[in-house]
Order: C-alpha cells, then structure tokens, then sequence
C-alpha cells in the first residue's frame, strides 16, 4: 500500500536550511494540519456540548519552533 501523503522535495529542504524565507513557509504550510492537529483542544460549551478549539499561541508556538528546527538542522 502507497503512502498518500507527498514528501518535501531535497531542493526546498535545502534552500530552507540556508534561510530561504519562501522555502520555510513551503515547509510550514506542509505541516499545516498537523501543527492544526496539535493545536486543539477539548471546550465545552455552557450546555455541556463538546467542540474543538484551535489554540493560537500554541500554533504559534509550534510554528516558531519548526522555524528553529529548520535553521539548526545540519545536512552533512
């Protein structure tokens, strides 16, 4: 069975390693849904009725620490 989800091409990844800012929001909107994913939270509302709530400062957050990740990472 094939994956279905499209790996980052080595050239993005490349460029984005030496701070090319298009290449990092290319690689930022790659992991859109999951940083989505682990942005949300559980609410409830004032009838008790569940719903999911996409914290900002969390995605934020996760976006900022992608960003470090991306420019630390060493290719050797």
């Amino acid at each position: 069975m094939k994956s279905t989800k499209e790996v980052l091409p080595f050239a993005v990844i490349l460029l984005a390693v030496n701070g090319d800012i298009n290449a990092i929001n290319q690689i930022l909107k790659h992991f859109e849904h999951y940083v989505i994913r682990l942005s949300q939270k559980t609410l409830f509302d004032e009838h008790g009725n569940a719903y999911i709530h996409v914290e900002e400062e969390t995605k934020r957050m996760l976006e900022t620490k992608l960003i470090t990740a991306i420019l630390r990472f060493e290719l050797s």
